[in-house]
């Protein structure tokens, strides 16, 4: 082969060397741009796959928050239908309640027709009370003061016999005169405590402020001129009184006549006077460490001719007390005593408190 030749053939080489060359870059580039598309690809695959792994998470919690939704939609279904039964219920107890109601009213209607004639028939028999009781008063007044002149004279007629005819008679027949003289006095005292007990039922009462330690004062001291007695009688900063001066004094003496009384058999009789503020009230007290009494008896007390004990043992005639709770009743006040066997007793007063 000569050297043409080789050279033709050597340029058909290099052209297809060339052409290869640029086939060979041609795939290569291509070979490039696939590797980009790869890569995008890819990039936009695993771009997909965190928005499927993104979605499937909201997919999942929002299949949680309906689960939760319809877990709660039941609850308030059962809720509904439980506040549906209540409301029945409700509905039926409302109308048990308006049946009960119309009963209940027609019920009050009845009643205050029959409170209506009851009052009525009240006050009606409070006027008869208040007519019997003024007619009883003005009878025992009436006897009362008419048994005193005959009193009088028996008193009198005894005194003049013992007078005159003492030195006649023998021990036995004094006695007997004695007893008479005795019974005469202590009717007339009897028959002054009841005109005392009756005239307050009549008697109005003048209010005015009372230093209950000066009345106290003039009370003992009056007790002490009129008796002896032995016993140790305290009291002090006693709280004022709004009352009648002179009723109250009727009150304090026949308390402590009383105290006096049935302590006296005590070696030291004790007697003490107290008062306090209470629920609007101002209550005294007197104490004494005497004999004491039954407080199943305790409602007798107050009575007229009311006694616990005998005459024989203490005397008495059973106003003092019925005429200590008439005067207190006329204050608006209330009386009452507390006590036990061989123990003592405590009388108690109350006066309303002005203050309150």
């Amino acid at each position: 082969m000569d050297n043409k030749e080789k050279t033709i053939e050597l340029i058909i080489a290099n052209k297809k060397l060339a052409f290869q060359n640029q086939e060979k870059e041609k795939r290569a580039h291509e070979l490039v741009s696939a590797n980009k598309e790869l890569a995008f690809q890819k990039k936009e695959k695993d771009k997909r796959a965190a928005e499927l792994l993104l979605a499937n998470k909201e997919l999942a919690y929002q299949n949680e928050q309906k689960d939760k939704r319809a877990a709660e939609l039941v609850l308030a279904n059962e809720e509904l239908a439980y506040q549906n039964e209540q409301k029945d219920k409700r509905a039926a107890e409302l109308i048990l309640a308006n049946e009960e109601l119309a009963y209940q009213k027609e019920l009050k209607k009845k009643r205050a027709s029959e409170l209506s004639n009851s009052n009525k028939e009240v006050d009606d028999l409070e006027k008869r009370v208040k007519e019997r009781t003024e007619d009883l008063e003005s009878f025992s007044y009436s006897v009362s003061h008419d048994l005193r002149t005959p009193l009088r004279a028996i008193n009198g007629y005894a005194k003049m016999l013992e007078e005159d005819y003492g030195t006649v008679l023998d021990a036995e027949g004094l006695r007997f005169l004695g007893e008479v003289r005795s019974n005469a006095n202590k009717m007339g005292v009897l028959i002054d405590d009841l005109l005392t007990f009756s005239r307050l039922g009549r008697k109005g009462i003048t209010k005015s402020t009372v230093d209950m330690n000066m009345l106290l004062e003039t009370v003992l001291s009056a007790l002490n001129q009129s008796m002896t007695h032995n016993a140790e009688i305290k009291f002090s900063n006693l709280l004022l009184a709004v009352a009648d001066y002179n009723l109250l004094q009727h009150v304090l003496t026949n308390l402590l006549l009383n105290a006096i009384k049935y302590s006296s058999k005590k070696e030291k009789p004790m007697i003490e006077i107290k008062s306090e503020q209470k629920n609007g009230e101002i209550i005294y007290s007197i104490s004494d460490n005497g004999v004491g009494f039954d407080m199943q008896y305790g409602n007798k007390l107050f009575g007229v001719f009311q006694r616990l004990h005998d005459d024989e043992e203490f005397s008495g005639n059973g106003v003092g007390l019925a005429i200590v709770k008439r005067i207190i009743d006329k204050h608006d006040g209330n009386v009452w005593a507390v006590g036990k066997e061989g123990q003592g007793a405590t009388f108690y007063f109350s006066l309303p408190d002005n203050d309150k």
